[in-house]
C-alpha cells in the first residue's frame, strides 16, 4: 500500500476553516453589542470583548490539546468578578466576558492543534 502525505495547503484550508468556528460567534457578539447598547458604552464593549478575546486565547494556547479545562472557568469567573465589582458602564457589560473569554478559548484551542499537527503530521487514511 502506498504511504500517502499530507498536504500543507490543505492543512492550512483546513485550519482557517476550524478558526472560523469561534471567530463567527464572536463577530455576532460584536454585532450584538453594537445594535443593542448605547453608543456611548460601546468603547467600553470593544475593551471587554477584546479583553476575554486576547486572554481566553492565550489560555486556550497554553493548556494546548489536551490540558485541562478550569483555567478558562477560572478566567471566565474571576473576569465576571471584576467587572461586578467595577463602576456602572463595566458592571453592565459583565457577561460579555464569557462569550469573548469562550470564542477566544476556542480560537486559542485551534491555534494549539494546528502547531501539533505541523510539528507531527499524520497521513490520511483511506478507507
Amino acid at each position: 500500500m502506498k504511504e500517502q502525505k499530507q498536504d500543507p495547503r490543505r492543512s492550512t484550508r483546513d485550519f482557517w476553516l476550524c478558526l472560523l468556528i469561534p471567530l463567527v460567534p464572536f463577530v455576532g457578539l460584536l454585532i450584538f453589542l453594537f445594535t443593542a447598547i448605547p453608543r456611548a458604552v460601546f468603547p467600553y464593549s470593544l475593551v471587554v470583548a477584546g479583553a476575554g478575546l486576547v486572554v481566553g486565547g492565550v489560555v486556550g494556547l497554553f493548556t494546548g490539546v489536551r490540558g485541562p479545562d478550569w483555567p478558562i472557568y477560572a478566567l471566565i469567573f474571576a473576569g465576571l468578578a471584576v467587572l461586578l465589582l467595577l463602576s456602572p458602564p463595566w458592571q453592565g457589560l459583565a457577561l460579555a466576558i464569557v462569550p469573548a473569554s469562550a470564542c477566544g478559548y476556542g480560537v486559542g484551542k485551534e491555534i494549539a492543534i494546528f502547531r501539533v499537527q505541523r510539528r507531527h503530521p499524520v497521513a490520511p487514511v483511506k478507507v
